[in-house]
């Protein structure tokens, strides 16, 4: 999914969830940051060496165990269920008991000012389950994608070009499928290369099926006394063509500004995604730009500590995604 999905649209599901817009927020910067935090060598910031947790996986060596063990599986590709239960597949399957396992484990966080961002954090992950059914975050064979084609203007279009380039991929995620699984307005499908069995992927009904149960699983985790704003039949329609719109995606997010900006009126909560917006903030400094960084480039980045670091939202997602890696490490054992 892309950041249409992960920010803007559950950013509303936690609002009428009965939210507030701060705390809305927070859930949804969190899991659209998911797919942003490409900072993993430590940092200096005043006389702390900061590690920060990548969660983002753009870039990375795919092939390296070390990334698909600590970025692939807990947060993009979760398996359906834990190892300890003797499952044997890596597969991601949609709203998997393991990926609900993650979410209450958020949910249940006691520390009430890191809760929402783990909150944020696991809904990303659970997300994912939709768009990237029937991948794997390891090499393996399920991973081999043949013969793309996408259904525009009633028939079936061969992506020849695309396939082509594509194919030199590895056999890791959904590499070989590009971004087709993350677009929310694809019908798309594909041959799989071990058993040329065709599968077709209609990714507004995954994804408007993904937004109904999220605004399921946040209206069960509002804080006592708060109402929701609205029952998701209410929104469901405006949802729905918004999650079709063919549009690109930044024109895709100025639509879901234009129709659920109310929500966050007057309140002081932000409804609009800058990836660069929360580590600004913690380290008080234009310069974090680093996502092209080489490793050795980056560990000579330094900061200024200034006040309330420890409790800055950016440090907050690290904590939390530290937490929720850990929380997916220890049941894989």
């Amino acid at each position: 999914m892309q950041k249409d999905f992960h920010f803007y649209c559950i950013g509303v599901l936690a609002r009428v969830a009965g939210f507030s817009p701060e705390e809305a927020i927070t859930i949804a910067y969190s899991s659209e940051y998911v797919d942003g935090a490409t900072e993993n060598e430590p940092i200096k910031v005043g006389k702390l060496i900061f590690d920060p947790v990548r969660t983002a996986h753009n870039g990375l060596k795919a092939f390296d165990w070390g990334v698909q063990k600590k970025v692939y599986f807990p947060f993009h590709f979760i398996p359906p269920k834990p190892v300890q239960t003797g499952d044997d597949t890596y597969v991601t399957k949609p709203a998997s008991e393991f990926a609900l396992q993650v979410f209450r484990a958020a949910a249940a966080e006691k520390e009430q000012d890191l809760r929402l961002y783990r909150m944020g954090v696991a809904l990303h992950t659970f997300a994912d389950t939709f768009s990237h059914e029937g991948f794997s975050g390891i090499e393996e064979k399920v991973n081999d994608v043949e013969a793309i084609h996408v259904f525009k203007n009633g028939r079936w279009e061969n992506l020849f070009i695309e396939n082509i380039f594509l194919d030199i991929l590895p056999h890791i995620g959904h590499g070989q499928a590009g971004n087709y699984p993350d677009m929310s307005h694809l019908t798309w499908r594909y041959q799989m290369g071990t058993n040329n069995q065709i599968i077709e992927h209609n990714n507004s009904d995954k994804f408007l099926n993904a937004a109904e149960k999220i605004y399921n699983l946040l209206l069960g985790q509002k804080l006592a006394g708060a109402q929701p704003m609205a029952s998701w039949n209410d929104i469901q329609p405006r949802i729905k063509t918004l999650v079709k719109s063919e549009a690109d995606i930044e024109v895709k997010c100025h639509s879901w500004k234009a129709a659920f900006g109310y929500l966050f009126e007057n309140s002081g909560a932000v409804y609009d995604y800058d990836n660069k917006a929360w580590r600004e903030d913690a380290l008080e400094s234009p310069d974090v730009d680093w996502d092209d960084d080489k490793p050795a480039d980056f560990r000579k980045r330094k900061y200024n500590m200034g006040s309330g670091f420890a409790t800055k939202p950016w440090v907050m997602f690290h904590r939390a995604a530290e937490k929720q890696r850990h929380f997916v490490m220890e049941q894989m054992l």
